[in-house]
């Protein structure tokens, strides 16, 4: 399967107004990419778009709800009437209410499985046709490593992106057996230091936060542009969420007994939020930015990501190990025989 070179593609990028999605943009179009910018704030994707082509950009946007499929399909065609086809295609949307299960109202669930799932689904269904035409391309999902490793006060959230991993794995294994060579990635991060946090649901009492480390998107937006040139199954940003992933398959009762006693408080601030404040959940809100409030304390990289990013790299640095493991070993019987 080979996909194009960036600076010869038409991407197109649900949620990408702030945070993740928005890092994403501006790097697609750095890279020579033809940028189509989704999401539910018009004034975040003006700015977007206005930065974009004001650096000698090309970018287009369309204002859109995920969880309403019409809307979707209507951001794909606008993508094909600015710039004639589809080569990449990223959801990034996504919301969140931080609450105790008991505490989450079946509401609150079906907006999170609407906008994170069903909006995944919507992104697909819209986007495949495009592909095929093209014959070739690159469907992405920014998943989660809560998609594998459920976190405590986010159960609608955890839900939403297990299905997410599910729907993919099938879609991937349908495309592969009918020999369509439209490569399907799910990038899951660990936590990452965006306004997800501000903007989330939340009935804490305080700001929610993601457990540390913290990483910038940064780590993530280099796991999406891999993923648009290299047809690869999955990337973790952040070897945090790799480790997490290992243990939970390894060891997941020890996972529950790690979460239970660390997982709540890890996901608090001491900043006061009102008791039930519905964050982004339902309505818009014009956030920006593309770094949160943790900017002290995220990692601007992640040798785990850059390593999986960098193969040759890798493969160097896995032979280096190994030579040296020899040498050690080596420099060992020697030593013993000496003796």
């Amino acid at each position: 399967m080979q996909l194009k070179p960036i600076a010869e593609q038409v991407v197109v990028i649900v949620g990408a107004s702030s945070g993740i999605g928005r890092e994403t943009a501006l790097r697609f179009a750095e890279r020579g990419a033809k940028v189509v910018a989704v999401a539910r704030s018009e004034r975040g994707l003006a700015s977007l778009v206005s930065e974009i082509n004001a650096s000698g950009g090309q970018a287009a946007s369309a204002v859109c709800d995920v969880a309403d499929f019409a809307q979707v399909e209507a951001a794909a065609d606008t993508a094909v009437r600015a710039f004639g086809r589809i080569d990449t295609w990223i959801n990034a949307a996504a919301v969140s209410v931080y609450a105790h299960f008991e505490e989450t109202s079946l509401e609150e669930f079906r907006r999170v499985l609407d906008v994170n799932f069903m909006g995944q689904v919507h992104g697909a269904k819209a986007a495949l046709p495009h592909l095929r035409r093209e014959g070739r391309g690159a469907l992405i999902t920014v998943s989660s490593v809560e998609g594998i490793v459920s976190l405590p006060l986010h159960s609608a959230y955890a839900a939403s992106k297990h299905a997410v991993e599910g729907m993919f794995d099938a879609l991937r294994r349908e495309l592969i057996a009918e020999g369509v060579p439209i490569s399907v990635t799910s990038v899951k991060p660990a936590t990452i230091n965006t306004p997800f946090f501000n903007n989330a649901g939340t009935k804490l009492g305080v700001k929610p936060k993601g457990p540390p480390p913290i990483y910038e998107p940064a780590v993530v937006a280099d796991c999406l542009l891999y993923a648009a040139e290299h047809p690869v199954r999955d990337l973790f940003a952040g070897g945090a969420a790799k480790m997490m992933v290992v243990s939970q398959m390894t060891t997941p009762g020890l996972v529950d007994a790690t979460l239970a006693r660390f997982g709540v408080e890890a996901q608090r601030t001491d900043e006061p939020m009102p008791g039930d404040n519905p964050g982004a959940l339902f309505a818009t809100r014009d956030d920006d930015r593309t770094r949160g409030d943790y900017g002290d304390l995220a990692r601007r990289v992640s040798l785990y990501t850059w390593l999986e990013t960098h193969p040759l790299a890798r493969i160097l640095a896995s032979g280096g190990a190994l030579a040296g493991a020899g040498l050690l070993l080596a420099r060992g019987r020697r030593n013993g025989s000496a003796t």
